[in-house]
């Protein structure tokens, strides 16, 4: 059997071409649509119309022209302000503690001109801390006598006085100088440090002592030299770089002494004159001038403050014989009481009226925004003092008992041992024994042979 193959004929073919092509008209009409409908749709007419007179005076206006301010001149140079160097080596911050060195360093503003110090130790009555004995060596030696400063890295024996003979010589000194150099001008004394708590110390002195009136008939104030680099010196922006030693490293040399307080007097005048270009402008000194009134009002107000503090000693007296983490706890609490204006006499008639009510009430009204935790510390602290005034509140802090010697007493060694092993004390107070022992003896009288 044959089988016959299908050929398409013409008239197919032609029906097929015409159908494609159908579908081809279809598909462009169908695009032209779409495309005619979203350029209809994005089409935006824009209208340009004439400038207004207005803005063409805006526009033909010449442009603004920026102008900066120029920057502030140096104040002019002072000539009756005397610049003085003023040190100090302390054993503490606070008023309480003590100074061990003074020191001063004047030259003139000339290039050649003679420099003229003071230096002076003060033997102080308690220990020296340990962060002094490492900074600038120093320690005392106690033969049981007497006590001594000494150098540790020269092996040397220091003269030193007390701190009333010390200030005298120093207020003498200052007079002195005034005196011989300058008799028209004031001194400007300038210290080195972030807190003012050694110039309160000499302040504080000063007036003990009754030689402030003296003081100030040739004293202008004070300036802080720290304040001066640390506006000046753009190089060591870092507070905890402001410091002498890196300073003197960085203008001076790594081997500028400072270990005495007249080489840091010294080295600080010479990184000011630096500084300043050769010359120590007195008139940057002036507008940054701290008066000798301010001073003594800075120390009047921290003695009140201290004894604000004081009276919560009773309160806060254990823990402060505890650790430091302890002695740190109690400051900032106590500080917290003294900020708030309570007082230990108020709240102590406040609890005998209304009890532990009455001491909460008094903390909470007065004691605002600080933390709870810190709060109810405060109050349970209070309430457990004032419930039992005499019996201290007591926390533990971890550390070691200090060591006591033996409880045992001298009777109870006596009970061990038998009564015939007693031997009785011997009075030395008897009368008779003393005039005997003080009487001498007659010699005898020996015979010839």
């Amino acid at each position: 059997m044959r089988l016959n193959k299908f050929v398409p004929s013409a008239m197919t073919r032609r029906e097929d071409y015409t159908y494609k092509n159908k579908n081809t008209e279809m598909t462009n009409n169908s695009e032209e649509q779409q495309t005619s409908s979203s350029t209809e749709e994005t089409i935006v007419e824009v209208v340009i119309q004439p400038p207004t007179p207005e803005a063409k005076v805006e526009f033909d206006a010449s442009p603004a022209v920026i102008t900066t301010q120029p920057a502030q001149p140096m104040p002019e140079h002072d000539d009756s302000i005397a610049v003085v160097m003023w040190e100090a080596t302390v054993t503490g911050r606070r008023l309480i503690d003590e100074m061990i060195n003074l020191g001063s360093f004047y030259v003139a503003q000339e290039e050649k001109a003679e420099g003229h110090d003071f230096n002076e130790y003060v033997m102080p009555y308690g220990k020296l801390p340990l962060n002094v004995i490492r900074n600038y060596n120093l320690r005392i030696v106690d033969t049981g006598r007497y006590r001594m400063l000494k150098e540790i890295r020269n092996n040397r024996m220091l003269k030193s006085k007390s701190e009333v003979a010390a200030c005298n010589d120093f207020a003498s000194w200052l007079i002195k100088l005034q005196k011989d150099n300058f008799p028209d001008k004031k001194i400007v004394l300038v210290f080195f440090e972030p807190r003012h708590s050694k110039i309160l110390q000499l302040f504080q002195a000063l007036e003990r002592f009754r030689l402030l009136d003296d003081v100030n008939k040739i004293l202008l104030g004070c300036v802080n030299g720290w304040d001066l680099l640390r506006q000046q010196v753009h190089d060591l922006k870092d507070e905890h770089r402001m410091v002498l030693k890196a300073l003197a490293d960085h203008h001076l040399g790594v081997d500028t002494p400072l270990e005495s307080a007249v080489q840091r007097a010294q080295a600080l005048h010479k990184i000011l004159r630096k500084v300043h270009g050769g010359r120590i402008n007195t008139g940057v000194l002036k507008e940054n001038l701290i008066s000798c009134d301010h001073l003594l009002e800075q120390v009047k107000k921290i003695k009140e403050e201290l004894t604000k503090e004081a009276q919560w000693r009773p309160v806060f007296a254990d823990m402060f014989r505890q650790g430091i983490k302890p002695r740190r706890r109690a400051g900032f609490l106590r500080h917290m009481l003294v900020e708030s204006g309570i007082t230990y006499v108020g709240l102590t008639e406040t609890f005998k009226d209304k009890k532990d009510d009455g001491v909460v009430e008094v903390i909470k009204e007065n004691i605002k925004g600080k933390n709870e935790a810190d709060v109810e510390e405060v109050i349970k602290l209070l309430n457990q003092h004032l419930a039992q005034p005499d019996k201290p509140v007591r926390r533990g802090s971890g550390r070691r008992a200090p060591r006591t010697r033996s409880l045992c007493t001298a009777t109870d060694l006596e009970k061990q041992q038998p009564a015939s092993k007693i031997e009785p004390e011997e009075n030395n107070n008897d009368p008779v024994k003393v005039i005997m022992d003080v009487i001498p003896s007659t010699p005898a009288v020996l015979s010839e042979v």
